[in-house]
């Protein structure tokens, strides 16, 4: 990570598990970023939704506008634990975009300076260009359909 994105830092590490701080500054805005992971055990069953990297945008925090188009917030999955920082929706689960074998210095850090791209375009025109797609009801399980309502 340090190799790629020198300005982003191990915050917290125990285990299989790992958390990232950094900054981004994709247009006119710095933002603060925190990327979390788990590996999972290869004998684990898992969904890619459920051990996909998490990423929140500590700083400053994403705004809320139901009126826009794909609002409250574009692409995220709830946070139960803190409403006001989301984790960021970077790829389409179903699709096999990405996988727990790819480097997140590749994938994660470079698909969420993509979308704070799109994101601040959103804030001023009020409509998302980012692309994407919402999962269907059948792509979900009942905790992933609450995680993504919890918006």
């Amino acid at each position: 990570m340090a190799d790629r994105w020198p300005s982003f830092a191990v915050t917290a590490q125990d285990g299989r598990r790992v958390e990232w701080e950094g900054t981004l500054e994709p247009v006119q805005r710095r933002y603060r970023v925190r990327i979390g992971y788990q590996l999972p055990y290869a004998i684990e069953m898992f969904t890619i939704v459920e051990v996909q990297p998490r990423v929140q945008v500590l700083a400053p925090k994403l705004e809320r506008h139901p009126e826009f188009e794909e609002g409250p917030v574009p692409h995220v999955y709830g946070n139960p634990q803190d409403r006001s920082l989301p984790f960021l929706c970077l790829f389409d689960p179903y699709s096999g975009e990405w996988s727990p074998g790819d480097l997140i210095a590749a994938t994660t850090v470079p698909w969420t300076s993509r979308y704070l791209y799109f994101y601040e375009g959103w804030l001023v025109t009020g409509k998302w260009l980012g692309g994407g797609r919402h999962p269907t009801d059948e792509e979900l399980g009942d905790d992933e359909r609450k995680i993504i309502a919890a918006v």
